[in-house]
């Protein structure tokens, strides 16, 4: 295996020139908005235009990608290899930062869950992460990425002070149960120490950070003197202080109003956000596998569509034209398992699929150009 020192980890990246369209540079506040992007600000976006905002936004992807001569088979190859630099484990608000962006170098994993749980052994998420963490190398790092104003740490103080009663959903029930503490701090040192736990054997690098938008500030936990997670959140800093430039965070975040809850195969090059060049507050993601959606992914998605409102459902998985048939028959897993889930007794997801008031699109995302492309069914 090849192992890659992590001086200058990561670089700052370099200033994206404009694509064709001008949409990837497209600021919240500017002449320039994007009529969805600025209906999304100020309403809400059926799901034909839902799509439409992430297929754009996924063009301009494309598009910087073929202006740096980059493809992302390269990055999914070295994750393959087990060269990857870090794994991101963070919640699922659709209000966070990503890490990365086409002109990194880094390549990273980024598993997207409620809560930013590390849920329990045997779990097919809990599987997720530490088959992610196998292909880390050897000075790879593990963060627990989690926020401010976490629905998941906020369902728990709730639920623990009426009593810890069934809600009436299982998923929910057993995310509840992994979520810890009072405050999104509380919780992330709790899923650090699981983590540490539980991957000691793939790990050696590890800390947690909790993002307040509101202020600008990153809290470091568990790794206060670990250069390597400083660089990455000087990183998150940087991307945070571009965007304040754009909006006033504080009061286009107060309120989490996704159009979209993207379900992304553990194992994309790029982040969901990258992917799709969403901005904050606009996609909310967890993550699924081969295995098909368990209770953690399950959860996130019913709190998307019940507590958000949001009504239409990416999945997203990479590969080439060669794998449709094994991301087609991953797709109809994951979809089973969401109309096989209940809320006290009804399959509410299924009913709401069937009536026209939920809608699941299937994308697969070329390793070759980065384009999403729409699959059959």
């Amino acid at each position: 295996m090849t192992v890659r020192k992590r001086e200058g980890l990561p670089r700052q990246d370099k200033d994206a020139s404009a694509d064709p369209a001008g949409f990837s540079k497209e600021p919240y506040s500017g002449v320039r908005l994007h009529p969805l992007r600025e209906k999304h600000r100020v309403s809400k976006l059926s799901m034909d235009e839902s799509l439409e905002l992430l297929l754009r936004g996924n063009a301009a992807h494309a598009d910087r990608l073929l202006e740096l001569k980059v493809t992302p088979a390269d990055r999914y190859a070295k994750i393959g290899h087990g060269e990857a630099d870090y794994l991101v484990i963070a919640c699922s608000d659709s209000r966070l930062l990503q890490l990365d962006s086409e002109e990194d170098t880094h390549v990273g994993i980024q598993i997207r869950v409620a809560g930013n749980v590390i849920p329990k052994r045997g779990t097919p998420s809990f599987e997720e992460i530490r088959q992610s963490a196998a292909k880390l190398h050897e000075d790879g790092l593990v963060i627990i990425e989690g926020h401010i104003h976490c629905g998941a740490v906020n369902e728990r103080v709730k639920w623990v002070e009426g009593g810890m009663k069934p809600t009436g959903s299982a998923p929910l029930d057993n995310l509840l149960h992994e979520v810890f503490g009072s405050t999104p701090s509380e919780n992330a040192l709790a899923q650090l120490t699981k983590a540490r736990q539980q991957l000691h054997k793939s790990i050696r690098d590890s800390g947690a950070v909790v993002y307040d938008w509101e202020h600008g500030k990153f809290e470091i936990i568990g790794a206060e003197n670990s250069p390597a997670i400083g660089m990455l959140v000087d990183k998150w800093k940087r991307r945070h202080a571009e965007l304040s430039h754009e909006m006033d965070l504080k009061d286009a975040l107060k309120k989490q109003k996704p159009h979209a809850i993207a379900v992304g195969e553990v194992g994309l090059p790029y982040s969901l956000m990258t992917v799709f060049h969403a901005k904050q507050n606009e996609v909310f993601a967890t993550s699924g596998s081969e295995n098909g959606l368990d209770d953690m992914d399950e959860a996130s998605i019913l709190y998307a569509v019940e507590h958000l409102g949001v009504r239409h459902i990416p999945f997203v998985a990479p590969g080439t034209a060669a794998d449709n048939e094994r991301i087609t028959k991953m797709f109809g897993r994951w979809e089973a398992d969401l109309r096989g889930m209940t809320v006290h007794g009804e399959h509410i997801l299924s009913k709401m699929l069937d009536s026209g008031q939920l809608r699941i699109t299937r994308l697969r995302y070329d390793l070759e150009t980065g384009k999403a492309a729409e699959l059959a069914r």
